[in-house]
């Protein structure tokens, strides 16, 4: 290898070297239940707002239960967004009765007036989110 080469494999190995830019942030998968007044919400959306600005969301089950992914471990503030409860199709039919769907207080809706927050553990894992 000449002097030459040298010198310029080195200038591009320092350059690579600064180019790495911001290190990615921790995130891990949440999972949990939304609950009302200790009953699961069969449907809708649960939010979840980080100090830094990241949102993440997910859909919850008929069982109550959602997974989410790519949430900051830490404080979050929380929102729901209600959801249809009935199962049916495009064409009007239903496969299954509707069932009446828990009315929630529209604070939930926002991340900032729910009143709501939950802290996410640092290697992910459950969490209970209790609406009250």
């Amino acid at each position: 290898m000449t002097l030459r080469t040298a010198t310029l494999l080195a200038a591009a190995m320092t350059l690579l070297a600064g180019c790495g830019g911001k290190p990615a942030k921790k995130v891990v998968t949440v999972t949990g239940t939304v609950t009302y007044h200790g009953q699961p919400l069969k449907a809708g959306v649960v939010k979840f707002l980080a100090p830094n600005g990241d949102f993440a969301m997910a859909p919850i089950g008929p069982d109550g239960k959602f997974i989410m992914t790519d949430v900051v471990p830490g404080d979050q503030k929380v929102g729901y967004v209600g959801g249809p409860v009935s199962i049916g199709s495009s064409d009007g039919s239903r496969t299954a009765p509707a069932e009446k769907a828990v009315a929630v207080p529209g604070k939930f809706g926002d991340v900032e007036t729910s009143g709501v927050t939950v802290t996410v553990p640092d290697t992910g894992g459950a969490v209970t989110v209790e609406l009250k």
